[in-house]
Order: C-alpha cells, then sequence, then structure tokens
C-alpha cells in the first residue's frame, strides 16, 4: 500500500475525519504562539542557572532547546532569561521590602558555599529559601497574564 493511497479528496471524508482535520489545521506549533519561548524559559530558568554555573554557556543551551525541536537563538535565550532573571530580583526586593512580609529575616551563609553564590544570596534571603521565592514570583507572573 503506497502513501498515495491514503491521500484522500476532502470529500471523501466522514463529518468526523473532516472535525478531526479542521482540528489539526487550526492547531498552532507552541513555539510560534506569542509568549511560549519566554513561557518556556521562566519554567526552565532554574535549570538555566545550574547549567551556566557549571560553566555552560547559552550558545551550547540553546542548541540543546533546539535539538528537542524548539528553535531559540543564544541572543534570544539570554534575553528572556536575562529579563526573567531581573524580573525575579526585582519581585524579590519589593517582597523584602514590604512590612507585612511573612518571609523570615536573612541569615548568614554557611561559609562552605561557593563566594559568589553567599554574596548573592546573603543580600536578600537564605539560600534555601531562594527557589520557592523564584517559583512563587513566576507562578504570579504567569497567573496574571
Amino acid at each position: 500500500m503506497s502513501l498515495g493511497e491514503y491521500d484522500m479528496n476532502e470529500t471523501d471524508f466522514s463529518p468526523l475525519e473532516k472535525a478531526i482535520a479542521k482540528k489539526i489545521d487550526q492547531t498552532k506549533s507552541k513555539a510560534t504562539q506569542p509568549g511560549y519561548l519566554r513561557q518556556l524559559v521562566a519554567k526552565l530558568h532554574l535549570r538555566i542557572e545550574a547549567a551556566l554555573a557549571r560553566g555552560c554557556e547559552y550558545d551550547d543551551l540553546a542548541k540543546s532547546i533546539a535539538e528537542s525541536g524548539v528553535k531559540i537563538s543564544a541572543a534570544t535565550l539570554k534575553q528572556y532569561h536575562t529579563e526573567y532573571r531581573r524580573q525575579l530580583e526585582k519581585e524579590v526586593g519589593d517582597n523584602s521590602d514590604s512590612s507585612d512580609s511573612t518571609l523570615p529575616p536573612a541569615v548568614p551563609v554557611p561559609a562552605t558555599r561557593k563566594p559568589e553564590v553567599a554574596i548573592k544570596d546573603a543580600n536578600t534571603q537564605p539560600a534555601a529559601v531562594l527557589p520557592k521565592i523564584k517559583q512563587e514570583a513566576a507562578e504570579r507572573l504567569f497567573s496574571n497574564k
């Protein structure tokens, strides 16, 4: 049986097949939906941060994402990641300035941590609290849109 034998004229379709064909035709690729790449970068934020900390570059990360079928350039990945990071830092800063904040006070980071992590985290919240704060901020950011 050749492929051409399955190539039917739409008039040969049953009502159900026509409905399915219409749905398939209307389905957008997620990568082309507005905002999808930004949402993807936001969801992968912590993994991107970890990869960068391990010495990976945005070029490497963009290639890995592209291998999964989502086209993104290193420049776009870097832009979206940087914007998202700034948004989270702003929200964390806004939360720490509020007088009714339920976040615990900052505690010193143990000396066993890497210096760049200790400096960054000690100014805001304990290192163990930051991923949760970032996740909550991400959820608030996308729930409003």
